[in-house]
């Protein structure tokens, strides 16, 4: 992504600098063709040379003076050039007025001054394109540092979860206790491998997601009321950021799921439709003890927020709703086929 733009900035630099660069020579060549030898005063003295020469100025300012190391070649280079500027100002005064005057010579000198500037500007400008370039992929790099920071805030949370579900196993002697090791496994797998990828098949991401609710179900037992629905009526292959979704899943059996209560469930329903991606999880709530109460928005819904803001600035949503015995995320997220 960033070298194509940076390949295009590049274009635009060349193709402005060739038209400002004909546009002068070309005016100078006819200038020429139409004044010498005949009028070589008048063409050492026309426009044509002034443009040329305050535009010859600024280039050779630019990529030659200013980078130089010593302050007094600078100092010297900058006073050759006032001095051709001087000189042009006196032949144009000349040729004009018939004499040299202070006044007039002057004000050409700073005419041709103000010209030369004027092309030092454009040449200045017309490089700060390849900065700004840089600028927005040192941007682009903050983001994806944040991102990836708020991302691995996740990991331990869920890992914290996991190893307490697999210790309360083992404690029991529970014979499902090699099939939550091998599906964490996976997970952990999945967790290392995926990481450091900008996007990965959106059918890995819901895999990671069942995997999830396999051990949970494996922890609570399998009448557990937990249900995922997840419905797909695009055939083309999705990319998404990982551990996007998992968040609201964690969310749900974290703050709303106890498994002493008949009537606790989480509902998780994934659509897949025109490109779009809808995530709804919804979850029981009961009244708590003043020792189970904590902050519902916790980092995980803090850090999927600012994660949507990094990576889905203007094509995501998320919406929070619950009643007195529900507690309801709506994620919606614009899809495409484009892999970073």
């Amino acid at each position: 992504m960033f070298l194509r733009s940076h390949k295009t900035i590049q274009i635009i630099k060349i193709i402005l600098h060739v038209i400002f660069i004909a546009v002068i020579t070309v005016n100078l060549l006819i200038r020429a063709f139409f004044s010498l030898p005949d009028y070589w005063l008048f063409f050492l003295t026309s426009g044509a040379v002034e443009n040329f020469a305050c535009a010859l100025i600024a280039y050779v300012l630019y990529y030659f003076v200013f980078q130089l190391n010593g302050n007094w070649k600078k100092i010297g280079f900058s006073i050759l050039f006032i001095t051709m500027l001087l000189l042009l100002a006196s032949l144009k005064d000349y040729r004009i007025h018939d004499g040299v005057t202070f006044e007039e010579t002057f004000e050409y000198f700073t005419s041709f001054l103000g010209q030369s500037v004027l092309c030092y500007l454009f040449v200045y400008t017309v490089n700060r394109f390849e900065f700004l370039g840089r600028y927005q992929k040192l941007e682009r790099e903050l983001n994806q540092a944040k991102e990836q920071l708020l991302r691995n805030q996740l990991h331990p949370h869920f890992l914290f979860n996991a190893f307490n579900s697999l210790y309360s196993l083992s404690l029991k002697n529970d014979p499902e206790t090699s099939d939550y090791i091998l599906k964490l496994s996976g997970m952990m797998r999945y967790l290392t491998d995926e990481t450091h990828l900008n996007k990965v098949p959106l059918h890995r991401e819901i895999d990671f997601i069942e995997k999830y609710i396999a051990i949970e179900k494996i922890r609570f037992g399998e009448d557990a009321r937990i249900k995922l629905s997840v419905e797909d009526s695009d055939n083309d292959e999705k990319w998404i950021e990982p551990f996007l979704l998992i968040t609201l899943v964690e969310n749900a059996f974290k703050h709303g799921f106890y498994t002493n209560i008949k009537d606790a469930f989480v509902k998780i329903d994934v659509n897949i439709g025109n490109k779009e991606l809808l995530c709804t999880v919804e979850n029981s709530l009961f009244t708590r003890q003043h020792f189970q109460e904590s902050n519902r928005e916790g980092k995980g819904l803090e850090n999927l927020k600012k994660r949507l803001e990094l990576l889905y600035p203007k094509s995501s949503s998320i919406k929070i709703s619950n009643t007195p015995n529900t507690y309801t995320t709506r994620l919606k997220i614009m899809l495409n086929n484009e892999v970073i």
